[in-house]
């Protein structure tokens, strides 16, 4: 690869709830960055959003998670600046992190997105939900944080108080059964689809199934499976038409639920996939023949200041 970039900052950590998975992404990304033969500065972003760069640094790999990383703030701030930065803009940040734009987005775009609703949680208190099982979750959140799948209308109450911990708006999505399948992109590459099987808790990949599964939670690959082959096509051209329909850049993973009759519905595209050992990101590119170093360097070398 031609490199633009030979001295670049990873930027790590921030106020959000996903610090310390940032912190695990950044530092594993500027290890890679670092053996592919870049000097790298890890930049910790403080508890208040502020960092600074070194001067002679030529260009910013995002490894923010969460607010400020992922809602177009860190992404104004170094345009700003005139620092080229690894993923998308910040318009394009802002629409893909708050899921209520992303589906609006997706189904402009062509994209299935399950049933869903929209709700305050001071307006709907003791109401029955719309929907059994159904998906309660704050718009604005990542890593599952704040969700909750609601089997039992007893338990509606107890899964919006929890998704106002982090905001008044609240979406409602009606639960697919069925498969979880996500599909990462680089560049406009679309990488081998993963399908995620949590073998703890109710079974779905919530925060404790990404990062304290224990290696219970099972990584496989389906398109290897002749009979997943027609889905497999259908989802791969889903995912590269939510990434085009929020005007994603660089790189993103994009979350699906697989029915039991084969329908894919598209949950969110998340920005800044996490790079930390049990990411799925590298995972997938490994099955692609992309080592780590190579998967870093590339994402890095896509960056812009636009």
């Amino acid at each position: 690869m031609n490199r633009r970039f030979h001295t670049v900052a990873v930027l790590m950590g921030g106020s959000s709830s996903e610090r310390d998975i940032s912190m695990l992404s950044g530092t594993a990304v500027a290890g890679a960055l670092r053996e592919a033969g870049y000097r790298v500065f890890a930049v910790e972003v403080d508890a208040q959003d502020a960092f600074a760069l070194p001067p002679e640094v030529e260009a910013v790999f995002i490894a923010l998670h969460g607010t400020f990383g992922e809602d177009g703030g860190v992404q104004k701030v170094l345009r700003r600046l005139g620092v080229p930065y690894t993923g998308s803009d910040a318009a394009s940040s802002r629409i893909s992190f708050d899921k209520l734009l992303a589906r609006e987005a997706f189904q402009a775009g062509g994209v299935r997105v399950p049933d869903g609703a929209v709700v305050r949680s001071d307006a709907i208190a003791g109401a029955a939900p719309p929907w059994l099982p159904v998906v309660v979750k704050p718009p604005c959140q990542g890593s599952s944080v704040g969700v909750s799948i609601v089997k039992d209308a007893a338990a509606f109450p107890a899964a919006l108080a929890e998704a106002a911990k982090y905001g008044e708006t609240i979406l409602l999505e009606a639960y697919i059964p069925g498969r979880e399948w996500t599909v990462p992109i680089v560049g406009e590459q679309v990488l081998p689809i993963v399908e995620i099987t949590p073998k703890i808790g109710d079974g779905w990949y919530d925060w404790t199934a990404k990062y304290q599964s224990g290696g219970t939670t099972v990584y496989t690959f389906p398109e290897g499976d002749p009979a997943n082959a027609a889905i497999a096509r259908e989802v791969r051209a889903q995912a590269l038409a939510a990434f085009k329909a929020v005007r994603a850049r660089g790189v993103a993973r994009v979350d699906f639920r697989i029915s039991p009759e084969g329908v894919p519905y598209a949950l969110e595209l998340n920005s800044i996939p996490g790079c930390t050992a049990n990411s799925i990101l590298p995972k997938s590119a490994a099955k692609a023949g992309i080592a780590f170093p190579a998967l870093c360097e590339r994402i890095l070398e896509s960056a812009q200041c636009i």
